[in-house]
């Protein structure tokens, strides 16, 4: 059950389409919602640039510049995240806190029972264009599942779920069936990519999903459909098929293949997280 929801709020155009989603969760789990604005000082430092001794006091006063442009953006998207949740009627808190964003988001975390954020966010106000990486960092590390949302808001209906039997894979499906964000009455399409072009490979695919239907089932859930494609890259032949089938929510672990980014996403997850046309919903 969901009844506290946490919303990461950024200047980019997803941010109110996160607080909208928030707010209908809300509504129907009479749960609350808190708007979390991070000035995130931790890359002031490193936007100034380095000099000598003799620009000491010059930096300190383009930090201080730099910190209050921070500081009234995050004011500005804490007063429209309270516009938007008090005309909903729903209970919420607004947040602002110094320090780095990731931490600061994944502390938040642990009081939350769901986060959602927008896929295109950035948190360093003061440069709204850097890639922070704070999005993969705080799934992966977090201790709730996140809703990564696009611009564009929708009721859910139809979720895909890609399920390929990892850990990961199974701590997504089992985070969405036990905070039951959308009922037991919607269309549910469980899809994986075989290893192999083998009738044995395409059998053992075929059996994975067959596990996690029966999960589902005995969960309640019965709408449910199957889909075994060829092998290929599972990020492109996942995007195929949400471009083609258009559901409402996609549903994948947030796992990396390698370790040589732990705090990345996998390629997969990231190329759906970079090129998605809809929702995600991902669990450390």
């Amino acid at each position: 059950m969901i009844k506290r929801i946490l919303v990461a709020l950024d200047p980019d155009g997803d941010t109110p389409v996160a607080t909208r989603f928030a707010i209908r969760l809300a509504k129907k789990f009479d749960a609350s919602v808190t708007g979390l604005a991070v000035v995130d000082t931790s890359n002031l430092q490193s936007a100034m640039g380095v000099g000598g001794y003799g620009t000491q006091i010059s930096g300190q006063t383009i930090w201080a510049e730099m910190a209050e442009e921070t500081r009234k953006v995050a004011e500005e998207l804490l007063n429209d995240f309270k516009n938007a949740v008090e005309k909903a009627g729903v209970r919420h808190r607004d947040v602002q806190m110094h320090g780095a964003s990731t931490e600061l988001i994944i502390e938040e975390m642990k009081y939350h029972d769901l986060l959602i954020v927008g896929k295109d966010s950035r948190f360093f106000y003061n440069q709204p264009e850097k890639d922070t990486g704070t999005l993969a960092k705080v799934v992966k590390k977090g201790h709730a599942p996140t809703l990564i949302v696009t611009d564009e808001y929708r009721d859910v209906e139809r979720i895909m779920i890609a399920f390929d039997g990892s850990g990961p894979a199974a701590r997504t499906l089992k985070g969405f069936v036990h905070l039951l964000p959308y009922g037991k009455d919607i269309e549910i399409e469980l899809i994986i990519v075989s290893e192999g072009d083998s009738i044995e490979e395409m059998d053992r695919a075929s059996r994975i999903l067959s596990q996690a239907e029966a999960y589902l089932k005995e969960h309640g859930f019965y709408y449910i459909s199957k889909k075994v494609m060829e092998k290929g890259k599972p990020g492109e032949r996942f995007l195929n098929l949400q471009m083609g089938r258009n559901p409402d929510l996609l549903l994948l672990g947030a796992h990396s293949v390698s370790a040589i980014r732990r705090a990345a996403f996998g390629s997969t997850t990231q190329y759906m997280v970079e090129n998605s046309q809809g929702p995600l919903f991902l669990s450390p």
